[in-house]
């Protein structure tokens, strides 16, 4: 990774802050898109400037203008992109709306993801063999309902973070044609159960589990460079389960569940046709 660039969503916590550390360490210009540039984790990446280039650049995914102003000033800085990690996600107890009028977890878990990866595709296109990489959670038994994609007739915070994984995943499969012939890869990363604030205000007993039997953030981070430092898959998009690829099943696989999302996507972001 030395001299490559590489953005991060969500990298002052968890998986993300570990995964944007190792990359300073490594000799990657790392841009890190986060909600306040403040935090503690923030002060956490500033700190490592003195072993790299490292950007912390504000951007709320529960706002799509910020995203947009995000792409821009990623794209304004670097003529590449070679890394793009789309790890940034929430759990919301309750149902709740964005700016945008979009219901929040998807909009922040894929809508905004989906987004920037389009705003940032003639950065990634220029890198000649970027990766790009959703974090994602086992789908296989999961599916859309394309009639109510923001949940208004019913949400729970485990289906709706699981609709937007799933969302992530098909959407891989259609980022990965668009990027057809330039030697990139698009990866879907599972890392398991992780120990990380993302489950904070879910239910006790799911965080307890998770502090039970979860990896700690920094041995996902480092499963998932392992992955980017081999040898790309056969496929693209591929599915890893920690380091192991692993076949998809059920709505994952369909084709056109993944042009119809794509579509509706492109027009509930407001991206041309």
């Amino acid at each position: 990774m030395r001299g490559k660039v590489a953005v991060i969503t969500g990298g002052t916590s968890g998986i993300g802050l570990a995964t944007a550390s190792a990359l300073v360490r490594q000799g990657a210009r790392v841009a890190v898109l986060c909600r306040r540039t403040s935090s503690e984790g923030a002060r956490k990446l500033a700190a490592l400037k003195a072993l790299g280039e490292i950007d912390l650049v504000e951007c709320d995914l529960g706002r799509l203008a910020s995203v947009r102003a995000a792409a821009r000033q990623v794209a304004d800085r670097h003529r590449a992109v070679h890394l793009l990690v789309n790890n940034a996600g929430v759990f919301l107890r309750e149902r709740a709306e964005s700016a945008d009028g979009l219901e929040m977890t998807f909009q922040v878990n894929y809508l905004s993801h989906f987004l920037l990866s389009n705003l940032l595709l003639d950065r990634l296109e220029a890198a000649r063999g970027a990766r790009v990489v959703n974090m994602v959670a086992p789908v296989d038994s999961i599916r859309l309902d394309f009639d109510d994609l923001m949940s208004k007739r019913s949400y729970s915070f485990l289906s709706a973070s699981a609709r937007s994984k799933l969302a992530l995943v098909l959407a891989a499969r259609r980022l990965s044609e668009r990027l057809s012939g330039t030697e990139a890869q698009v990866l879907c990363y599972y890392p398991g159960l992780v120990r990380s604030g993302l489950f904070d205000g879910t239910s006790r007993v799911l965080k307890t589990l998770i502090d039970v039997v979860g990896a700690t953030p920094a041995q996902a981070a480092a499963n998932l460079l392992a992955i980017l430092a081999d040898s790309a898959p056969a496929e693209s998009p591929a599915f890893f389960e920690r380091t192991k690829v692993r076949p998809l099943k059920g709505m994952a696989t369909d084709g056109e569940a993944a042009t119809r999302l794509w579509d509706m996507s492109t027009r509930l972001v407001g991206l041309p046709c």
